[in-house]
This record gives C-alpha cells, structure tokens and sequence, in this order.
C-alpha cells in the first residue's frame, strides 16, 4: 500500500486488488482489464479503481500517482449498513458527517483559487511552452478538485447535509 495526497490537498490510499473468484468465473463476470487485478484508489469521500496496472506503480512518485488517480474510474458509492450497536449513528460517524462539509469547504477554496489563477494569465497566444505547461497543470488540479467536490456533495446528499 501507498499513501499519497493530490495537488488538491487530499490524502489518498492506493493498492493493488486481485480478483479472487475462478479464471473462468472471471472471465464472465470482470472486463478484460480488470482480469489480472487493479489499483484502487481511496480517499475519505471517493474510491476510484485503474486497470491494467502500470508494472512499476509501487515506485512512482506521489505526482505520478495523482496522474494515475486522475486518470482511474471513480467507483460508485455504496450505501454502508448499519451495525448493531450504533454502527453508523455513533461518535464517529458524527465526526465524519461533521468532516464531510469541512472538506468540501477547504476544496471549494482550492478549486476557486487555482480556478483563478488560470484565469488571470495573459491572453494563451502569448504564453510560452513553461507557462503552458503551468496552466495545464493547475487545471489539472482543478479537475481534480472538481472531482473531489462532486464526491463530497454527493456524500453529503446521501448524508441528508
């Protein structure tokens, strides 16, 4: 397992899966990319999963890794069942509900920022190739974001927030 944080400030996890069932199962039940196994990617809010799996994963750099985490398909979420015993009406889950809207307050900033910052760059034709390449990258960022904010207000619908 890794763990790195996007340009956006989120902290992810990153592993390998492995299919479990039988080949021939497999075969009838996964895409063919996912066959072999997948990187899943998670964070507090979203779990995103990639396939096939870059050989030297485990030796990328964090930035690389968020490249990979932009570029994977976001999972959709799963309604959690509730325990006996609290499960999800306890403290903790008070805590989480309470850091859902926090999150999305601190990535709303990001993305309004580095919105921002794109937007007041000279006029495109009269940039150079390095400015270019910062542009691309803070919108990367954006996107990033942006995704990250989808993530958290849709938590938070299914929350009732």
């Amino acid at each position: 397992m890794r763990e790195f944080c996007d340009p956006a400030g989120a902290a992810w996890r990153v592993f390998r899966a492995t299919p479990h069932s039988s080949s021939s199962k497999r075969e009838k039940v996964l895409p063919e990319a996912f066959r072999h196994g997948w990187l899943v990617f998670e964070c507090d809010v979203e779990r995103r999963r990639l396939a096939p799996i870059p050989d030297d994963w485990e030796e990328l750099t964090d930035a690389e890794l968020a490249q990979l985490c932009l570029s994977a398909s976001v999972v959709p979420s799963r309604t959690r069942r509730r325990r006996a015993g609290g499960g999800a009406d306890g403290p903790a889950a008070s805590a989480e509900a309470d850091a859902v809207p926090k999150r999305a307050a601190e990535v709303h900033r990001v993305l309004a920022h580095v919105l921002e910052e794109v937007c007041d760059q000279a006029p495109v034709t009269s940039l150079d190739t390095g400015q270019l390449i910062r542009v691309e990258q803070t919108l990367a960022i954006a996107a990033s974001a942006a995704r990250e904010a989808v993530a958290l207000r849709r938590a938070m619908h299914e929350k009732g927030a």
